[in-house]
């Protein structure tokens, strides 16, 4: 590894690469997510706030235009000497066509200011003027009176609202008080106008205009001394003016509740819904407009619009977008680098492929080099020992079959190791076939390398044969035990007993090939030692192998 984990480093970052990617894809479409979001919701502030200024605009104008009604009222009053009579002021009223031009107002009407105790003379100007006895109500102990003299246009509720003293209401006294004052067009607080004679019932508000005529009233009277003739006024009913502003504007997401200040508890205007109206996050606005001497207050709240749900879908479409792009490049990035990995794998697999196969032919050209030099020694030692050629072809046949053999248990162990006494079994059978008895056959399981199975294969082929013509599997009756060992401590031998059973056998005067290859087998192959012994009841031998020589330590 070098200085600083430079490599290391590189495949950190390189494995961690995806999560960044997905990251810093995912962190740019949030950021645009709530980027929108925002932008949505700031234009949506402004809108409502420019609504709101539009509707408050619309109010303040509309209702100048129905002061401007009060004013040209008091200019027909003051063209007329103050002389007004009830047909004189229904024509007047009549040509302003108020029903169709002037939505939300309820009439424009006249109230005498008088003396309290000089009823008679309003009582007789409404029964001059609309054929009816009414009688000033209710009753006051205010030192003046104010009644209804003259309404127009003429309806029930107009009609219904004649002979009442204005003056005698608190909030009805005081703004007429403000307007003598002021001499200005003043509004009232929010009050039940008496023309609220159905169930359907709104707050209203009324507008007073004061008026001084030319001309003196009749003399004698205590209502010679006021200062003024009356009011000119104009009833509004709340609720219907509103809407008869709202109905001329396009069509508007805001509810909106309006309000005296001075007296909030009584409502003027609230839009259907707006107490269970969401505010959308703050989208809310609120204005303070003066109306003739009053202070209205208006709040403003947002209903959802069809627009809101996709203005604010947009964003989160962005955002899962933007989640599905990062995840998506991540995948594809992950997925390359494991490409790549495989890749890589794969070439250094063909390497060693091709390594092994090098090697493997290397092996194989020298163990074919070894079994033809082996092969070789074989022909011209049994050449040497045979008397005919038939004999020679026999017996260098027979040890040919026996390397065939090893050679077959070891390829079916992949060249690996072999089992000893799978080895000897299959030796066994190719001498004496089925006449072999297993159970005589004992020892440890051993795993034989190559070398092993090679010299032990010719070994067990060279004592079967011998002991099928010459020792005690000659005779009938003859028996055949086999056993091996594993003795000692670290450095273990193998010990393997060759024991025939039969007639008395002696020593040969001299030693045969067969005798020459099993010497060569153990002893120069594998190191080892072997011990015969001849005895009355047979052939006895012993080999004693290390057993370094012989395992298979390559073993996997």
């Amino acid at each position: 590894m070098e200085p600083g984990g430079g490599p290391s480093r590189i495949r950190l970052v390189y494995r961690l690469l995806p999560i960044l990617v997905f990251l810093v894809v995912a962190t740019i479409g949030a950021a645009m997510a709530v980027t929108m979001h925002r932008s949505n919701t700031v234009a949506r502030e402004l809108r409502t706030e420019a609504t709101a200024d539009d509707i408050v605009d619309r109010i303040v104008a509309r209702l100048d235009q129905h002061l401007s009604l009060l004013r040209g009222t008091a200019s027909f009053f003051e063209a007329m000497n103050g002389r007004i009579g009830r047909s004189a002021f229904h024509s007047y009223v009549e040509d302003l066509e108020i029903d169709g031009r002037y939505d939300g107002i309820q009439g424009i009407g006249f109230a005498r200011l008088i003396a309290t105790g000089d009823e008679i003379q309003a009582e007789s100007e409404i029964r001059n003027g609309y054929g009816v006895d009414v009688k000033v109500w209710p009753e006051t102990k205010q030192p003046v009176r104010t009644p209804i003299v003259l309404l127009e246009p003429e309806d029930a509720r107009n009609k219904s609202a004649l002979g009442f003293d204005m003056f005698s209401e608190k909030v009805r006294r005081q703004a007429m008080d403000t307007a003598m004052l002021t001499q200005e067009p003043t509004a009232s607080g929010p009050v039940e106008l008496v023309q609220e004679i159905t169930s359907h019932k709104q707050n209203g508000f009324l507008v007073y205009l004061p008026f001084a005529g030319k001309t003196a009233p009749p003399s004698g009277r205590a209502s010679s001394t006021l200062p003024y003739d009356g009011f000119i006024y104009a009833p509004f009913r709340a609720g219907d003016f509103h809407t008869a502003v709202l109905r001329r504007m396009p069509a508007t997401p805001l509810l909106m509740k309006s309000y005296d200040k001075a007296d909030p508890d009584l409502v003027y205007f609230r839009s259907e819904g707006y107490e269970t109206a969401r505010n959308d996050g703050g989208f809310a606005a609120q204005r303070e407009i003066g109306i003739a001497g009053r202070t209205w207050v208006y709040e403003f709240r947002r209903a959802v619009e069809p627009g809101f749900i996709t203005a604010n879908i947009v964003p989160l479409a962005v955002l899962m977008v933007s989640l599905l792009l990062a995840a998506t490049l991540a995948i594809a990035m992950h997925s390359q680098r494991k490409a790549l990995a495989a890749a890589r794998a794969l070439h250094r697999l063909s390497e060693k492929t091709l390594q092994e196969k090098d090697l493997m032919l290397q092996e194989m050209k020298h163990r074919i080099k070894n079994s033809i030099a082996r092969m070789m020694a074989i022909s011209r030692q049994t050449a040497a020992s045979s008397d005919t050629l038939d004999e020679f072809t026999k017996s260098f046949t027979a040890r040919l079959q026996a390397m065939a053999t090893a050679q077959d248990v070891l390829t079916r162990t992949h060249w690996q190791h072999t089992d000893l006494r799978e080895l000897l079994v299959t030796e066994l059978a190719q001498v004496f076939g089925d006449d072999i008895e297993e159970d005589l056959i004992k020892g440890p399981p051993v795993d034989l390398n190559e070398t092993a199975t090679q010299a032990f294969g010719l070994t067990f082929h060279e004592l079967a044969t011998n002991a099928m013509k010459y020792g005690g599997m000659s005779d009938d009756g003859g028996e055949l035990a086999i056993a091996w060992t594993l003795s000692g401590i670290g450095e273990a031998t193998l010990v393997l007993e060759w024991a025939e059973r039969g007639a008395p056998v002696t020593e040969p005067q001299s030693a045969g090939f067969g005798t020459k290859l099993i010497d060569a087998n153990i002893r120069g192959e594998l190191g080892g030692s072997i011990e015969r012994i001849y005895g009355d009841t047979g052939l006895t031998i012993i080999i004693s192998v290390p057993r370094k020589a012989i395992t298979a330590a390559d073993r996997k």
